[in-house]
């Protein structure tokens, strides 16, 4: 196993001396933020958080309006108990962002390998990581120049541009140019839709600033409701050379407890793929299921997944807990998707001793048609036309399990007041059931991040992270009861990696 011993001497030679906070500022709350993700999840379970919670990043001023409008609906004992260690955290965080208005953030970090698996909290890209950022927020805006440097054996851009961007609101709506993370959907360890198991992807967005319920009578059921449209980007080498990335996704909450998500995305365009308005409106009303459709070989103008997702919050004995559940699917049939993979859950929160813990059960199976339909190996997140797949650089742009895969995972977290956290996540799993790799990679592309054969695999992950002279660092430990054998290579057992970073406000 690969260590990196000069790296940590590297990280402990920077920090020496130096004192700032850790809380970055930015316009929201990032994907890939667990102890964040883990306080506002518990509010909004409390009753004490109005608003939606399935889509990342979630703006800080919907958070606070979110906050305030629960609040101002309880009774003095209920909004009384609302003021916990959740909200303390929120608050805390929200008063560092708008303080560090202007300034830099420097990351530097490093794994034995890189990271196969992954989960919402964030975690070292490579062997080698690091990237300086300069951000700036005022009023209406907010921008962020991110140069980072990143080292590998299997991708070979080593400059990148990842988490640059710039953002402005227009009256209730965000307007951004960048490559932000992304999380759609209510998993922890994995999503069925985008997640941030892929480099993010460049490219424009519009999203609600303020989720709040509409003010018509006709319409108030629908309750606070967020929209987010973005079209990125994808890398030159691949089957389809600079295919474009559609998607919108559309969440509501109609009860308090209840909250529910709609997502569509599709690989349009592309060299050598029709990109005029005929062939983009047949995307948007889903013709494009080629001769089926009544269109001519090679005419078929996207590969599409849709489907949805939901959280149901519930409070039994002052102890939240949640049960959620995502699917999407492949194909579509009259309309509307089919052949769906899926993703179930259950969460609970509790209290004990000086902090708060987060348990959950989380099953995922991505063969297409493992739910209502005859099981399709070889099809979820892959395409006759766009063969590189659903994946950027060679990794899955929604599950981390790749296709064809089933998971059950345990996770057990535990966050403490100082903030220190640990998160334990035991899977047992069956990588590519079938024991296909479909996706074609052209010679100078990325391999793809899959078990080239069906392997049954226990796995385990431990990550902690805590502040360390005025940064915060996180420490990755993963392990697999046996070696998981990719394309590229076959992998270690053990991957051991840390990433730290440290907010420079002025």
């Amino acid at each position: 196993m690969r260590l990196f011993p000069s790296l940590i001497r590297w990280l402990g030679a920077l920090c020496i001396g130096l004192s700032a906070s850790s809380q970055a500022a930015t316009p929201w709350v990032q994907a890939g933020d667990l102890t964040a993700r883990h306080h506002i999840e518990a509010l909004q379970s409390h009753g004490c958080l109005k608003g939606v919670t399935l889509t990342w990043p979630i703006s800080w001023a919907a958070l606070m309006k979110g906050y305030r409008l629960a609040l101002a609906q309880q009774s003095p004992d209920q909004a009384s108990a609302c003021k916990n260690q959740h909200s303390a955290y929120l608050q805390k965080a929200l008063e560092a962002t708008r303080r560090a208005t202007t300034g830099a953030e420097l990351t530097l970090g490093g794994a034995s390998q890189e990271p196969l698996y992954t989960s919402f909290s964030s975690q070292p890209e490579d062997e080698v990581t690091s990237q300086i950022a300069l951000y700036s927020m005022g009023e209406h805006w907010a921008a962020n120049l991110a140069l980072g440097y990143v080292d590998g054996e299997r991708d070979d851009t080593h400059m990148r541009f990842d988490d640059s961007y710039l953002a402005g609101i227009v009256g209730n709506w965000q307007l951004g140019v960048g490559a932000i993370d992304r999380w759609w959907g209510p998993g922890w360890q994995s999503s069925l839709a985008l997640s941030n198991n892929a480099r993010p992807v460049p490219g424009l967005w519009l999203s609600r600033q303020m989720p709040l319920a509409p003010e018509s009578p006709w319409l108030s059921w629908v309750g606070p409701w967020d929209l987010q449209i973005i079209a990125g980007q994808l890398e030159k080498d691949r089957s389809v050379p600079k295919a474009r990335l559609l998607g919108a996704r559309f969440v509501f909450n109609p009860l308090d407890s209840m909250q529910i998500g709609l997502t569509r995305l599709a690989q349009w365009g592309g060299e050598g793929r029709p990109q005029d308005l005929d062939a983009f409106w047949n995307a948007v009303i889903g013709r494009d299921n080629g001769q089926t459709s009544g269109l001519k070989e090679g005419e078929d103008p996207s590969n599409q997944i849709a489907g949805f997702d939901f959280r149901l919050s519930l409070n039994p004995g002052d102890v939240p807990v949640g049960v959620y559940g995502q699917f999407m699917g492949e194909d579509e049939a009259g309309g509307l998707p089919s052949k769906f993979s899926s993703l179930a859950g259950l969460d609970m929160v509790t209290g004990l001793g000086q902090g708060s813990q987060r348990f959950f059960l989380e099953a995922t199976e991505t063969v297409a048609g493992s739910w209502f339909s005859e099981r399709r190996f070889n099809a979820m997140y892959e395409h006759t036309v766009y063969e590189s797949g659903f994946r950027y650089h060679g990794r899955n742009l929604a599950s981390t399990w790749e296709g064809d895969a089933r998971a059950f995972t345990l996770g057990i977290q535990q966050y403490f007041r100082d903030g220190v956290t640990f998160a334990l996540h035991l899977t047992q799993a069956t990588l590519n059931q079938g024991g296909v790799i479909r996706a074609q990679v052209p010679e100078a592309g990325y391999q793809v991040l899959q078990s080239i054969e069906e392997q049954d695999v226990g796995l385990g992950e431990l990550r902690i992270s805590h502040p360390l002279l005025g940064g915060k660092l996180s420490w990755l430990f993963s392990a697999s009861d046996k070696p998981i054998v990719t394309p590229f290579e076959e992998r270690d057992r053990w991957t051991a990696g840390l990433h730290w970073a440290r907010d420079f406000a002025w």
